[in-house]
């Protein structure tokens, strides 16, 4: 008998008609709401979600453990500041200081944020300071 002889075989994909990918920019991916453009949607309300509840958390934790200092803290009540009783004072002049100042530290923060992301967005956003070159295209199978 003749051993069979190594032959080569030349398999070819059934989907030769397929569509060859189309390269898009982060601006093309959020307009068309494509999977990757709802991932960088993602990304910056996930951001914006972090920085408020940040904000929140400052706001709690300064402001609203007044009442509780006021009840716990012996004599606060009695103390008082040009006639008018301490707590009175702090709620009525101290606390507006902390609200405006956490109010422009939320805001610096929130533009900070849509900032890098518009810079993202924007062709040769931040992506190819890093290195990353989205106009090449992998080797076409030969």
């Amino acid at each position: 008998m003749t051993e069979p002889r190594n032959q080569r075989v030349r398999i070819t994909s059934p989907r030769t008609g397929a569509r060859p990918h189309v390269r898009r920019t982060v601006r093309e991916e959020i307009d068309l709401s494509t999977a990757v453009g709802e991932v960088y949607i993602r990304s910056l309300m996930r951001a914006q979600l972090r920085n408020a509840l940040r904000t929140l958390t400052i706001l709690m934790v300064t402001i609203g453990a007044l009442p509780v200092a006021f009840a716990t803290v012996d004599g606060f009540a009695e103390v008082r500041v040009a006639g008018v009783p301490l707590p009175w004072a702090v709620l009525g002049i101290g606390v507006y200081p902390v609200l405006l100042l956490l109010g422009w530290l939320y805001v610096r923060r929130a533009e900070r944020t849509e900032q890098a992301f518009a810079r993202l967005v924007q062709p040769g956003g931040t992506s190819r300071a890093r290195g990353i070159d989205h106009s090449v295209r992998p080797p076409a199978d030969r």
